[in-house]
């Protein structure tokens, strides 16, 4: 066993430790989702999402045995909030792990790192570095894809995917709107090639990224789904919809299609990283919990 250390290289957007970091989740998830808050389409997904600073990629975290990775310590929408996911048989690489984030991924000071609520290892491990946890939580709800998955549109709405005839200004105006940003949807060129972006992962599927349209033209929602044929999960990130449409079942519809047509692919079961009492409405059940460790 030699392990050695090294930082995440972008050279390009999906270069090849693109590709590394994502065979390494689907491995460690291959036989059991053991880390359903940071699976291989989250990493995707954050890859994607053009930063103001793309240079802080570069402070990614890579542990390696014999060039296969066995750990990563990673950000995601916060530099400071850190992913820790370490491969079974490498716990002892966690003081490692929480020292260099300590010293490279901290922002002014200030860090976080999420832990399962089960893993009294890392968090034994967390309180002697001077962490303690705080009341920040994400969690997982997962569903069990069957055929009782059915759901009714609105007179005049319609399906679409990212297959058919996608429209990134509709696509910009819903995930504007869903996820609160205040006036007119920025539509210029620089928004849309940001948005473009953001759905250029390799590992997107277009077939199964829905839009929920309205008889106007508009899209009144947005469901992404994450799934490869060769596992036997998929991942719902992100969902959206314009307020304008809410309350009408449409984002039931969009996650419910987009899971059935994974559902015809292989997929078994699909993932949210939620709480929010939706998601159970509609059939996703609470998984598992992880909690924020801040550095006192």
């Amino acid at each position: 066993m030699t392990i050695k250390f090294r930082n995440y290289v972008q050279k390009e957007r999906f270069g090849s430790d693109y590709h590394k970091v994502i065979e390494f989740l689907k491995r460690i998830n291959q036989e059991e989702v053991v880390r359903p808050n940071f699976q291989w389409s989250r990493w995707a997904w954050f890859i994607s999402r053009p930063l103001d600073n793309e240079e802080q990629k570069n402070l990614i975290g890579l542990w390696e045995d014999e060039g296969k990775i066995v750990a990563l310590a990673t950000f995601e929408l916060f530099f400071g909030n850190v992913y820790v996911i370490v491969d079974k048989g490498y716990n002892f690489l966690l003081q490692e792990i929480i020292s260099y984030s300590i010293d490279n991924l901290s922002n002014d000071g200030e860090l976080k790192i999420i832990i399962n609520d089960n893993d009294k290892e890392f968090q034994s491990m967390a309180a002697k570095n001077g962490f303690r946890p705080t009341e920040k939580k994400q969690c997982v709800a997962k569903l069990e894809i069957t055929d009782n998955l059915d759901y009714n549109l609105p007179e005049g709405f319609t399906v679409t995917s990212m297959a058919d005839n996608w429209d990134f200004h509709q696509y910009n105006s819903v995930m504007w709107k869903g996820f609160g940003s205040k006036g007119e949807p920025d539509q210029s060129p620089e928004m849309i090639d940001w948005r473009k972006t953001m759905l250029s992962s390799p590992h997107l599927t277009p077939e199964i990224t829905i839009a929920v349209v309205a008889p106007n033209g508009n899209y009144a929602s947005h469901c992404g789904l994450w799934y490869h044929p060769e596992e036997g999960y998929a991942n719902v990130e992100p969902v959206a919809t314009d307020p304008d449409y809410r309350k009408m079942g449409l984002a039931k519809a969009a996650i419910y299609e987009s899971v059935l047509r994974a559902a015809k692919l292989g997929a078994k079961e699909a993932y949210v990283v939620s709480s929010q009492q939706f998601y159970y409405n509609i059939g996703f059940r609470p998984h598992c919990t992880e909690t924020w460790w801040e550095l006192v």
